[in-house]
């Protein structure tokens, strides 16, 4: 009875706390507040496409990739946590969790296209190199001046699974055929 009484408690605490988390919609907010032109007395509208919202490979880092459609134009945003620890403010008696020194990027259609149609370049050039023990090889693709994506090859094997996406000089590791396939699935939307 006490072990029934006891793992109650435990799924009821882990409930409770995972329950209090806020929500992540960091590109949301973006795109809401500084994408989107608001003006007291008017409507306005946009769409936005949830591309990928979550943590990166390895790195308990945290990413998110949000389209959106605005005045017959498509875009991009990319949120990134340069830190992914919560940070807590009071506010009188109530804390407040805050996500801190989240960078943003704005990739156009064309830049977004342009990942597509570079990594499989870069996959193919990276499957070449013989790296020496101790040796890292890097193939990079420039998307924008904070932005580009790489594959990485050293002495232990081929690792294309797992693309890098740079965000201002951050490193976020997403899995290759997921971001992949998403954004060709944005692209075509």
């Amino acid at each position: 009875m006490k072990n029934y009484f006891l793992i109650c408690i435990s799924v009821y605490a882990i409930l409770s706390i995972s329950g209090c988390r806020q929500a992540r919609y960091i590109t949301e907010r973006h795109i809401k507040t500084d994408i989107e032109k608001h003006e007291v007395g008017k409507q306005s509208n946009i769409r936005t496409y949830s591309i990928f919202k979550g943590n990166t490979i390895g790195m308990s880092r945290y990413i998110e990739l949000t389209g959106y459609k605005l005045n017959g134009e498509k875009g991009l945003i990319v949120g990134a946590d340069r830190n992914y620890i919560t940070r807590v403010k009071y506010k009188g008696a109530v804390a407040v969790s805050e996500y801190t020194n989240v960078d943003f990027i704005h990739l156009n259609i064309d830049q977004t296209k342009s990942i597509l149609s570079n990594y499989s370049v870069l996959v193919e050039k990276i499957k070449n190199e013989k790296p020496q023990v101790n040796e890292e090889v890097y193939y990079d693709f420039t998307v924008s001046k904070d932005c580009f994506i790489s594959f990485r090859r050293t002495n232990m094997g081929n690792n294309t699974e797992y693309i890098y996406f740079w965000i201002n000089g951050e490193k976020y590791q997403l899995r290759t055929a997921v971001l992949i396939n998403r954004l060709k699935k944005f692209v075509a939307y």
